[in-house]
């Protein structure tokens, strides 16, 4: 006998972003005024892996929305931008999803994707004068104050909360104590994010 097995892409984004937040600290100066070299650098790697972990998590999450709870099959969709998702999802469901866009949780969600892409699509090297590192900015973000341990796990408690208030807003569930991987075999509930109501019919 076979069973089906699943792996959860949000539990493991959101587990990588904690074990790089646990080395983080909040403190990134030289002094009052310049940065510090290798503690800007610490924090700066590690704060750029939790912002693309949460990438990755919100995005999975909108995937198994399509995926498992829609149960659309094709990959057309998968390959939309996040806001076209969400348009799709709440379209779906028939929900106006203006209530998710005045959340402080989509804010933090666009302010920390903005940093994120500037990031990877890196263009200007040249960051400030001074006798020391000066505290730069990305996309108009103080690094000194966006890189430091307290503000990332403010960031990813802000993703969950903004998942989460999707999923209310549709009726649907969160699992929050899911494995990474799964089986059907010997769970009910094998995806993070699932449709109470398609399983009561089932």
């Amino acid at each position: 006998m076979s069973f089906g097995f699943f792996m959860n892409m949000e539990v493991m984004s959101l587990q990588i972003a904690r074990e790089h937040i646990a080395v983080m600290t909040n403190d990134n100066l030289e002094d009052d005024i310049f940065l510090e070299d290798t503690k800007i650098i610490n924090n700066i790697k590690n704060g750029f892996v939790v912002i693309t972990q949460l990438s990755a998590f919100f995005e999975s999450f909108l995937n198994t929305i399509l995926n498992k709870c829609i149960y659309y099959e094709g990959d057309i969709l998968l390959k939309c931008n996040i806001e076209e998702k969400i348009d799709i999802i709440f379209m779906y469901y028939q929900k106006d999803w203006g209530c998710i866009k005045g959340q402080h949780a989509w804010e933090v969600y666009k302010k920390t994707t903005r940093v994120r892409n500037e990031m990877i699509h890196f263009k200007e090297t040249y960051i400030g004068d001074g006798s020391g590192i000066p505290d730069f900015k990305i996309r108009n973000v103080s690094v000194n104050g966006f890189f430091t341990k307290d503000n990332m796990e403010k960031i990813l408690n802000e993703y969950i909360v903004l998942g989460n208030l999707i999923a209310s807003t549709l009726g649907l569930q969160i699992a929050n104590d899911i494995k990474i991987f799964t089986c059907d075999g010997e769970e009910e509930i094998v995806n993070y994010v699932y449709d109470a109501s398609m399983m009561d019919d089932e």
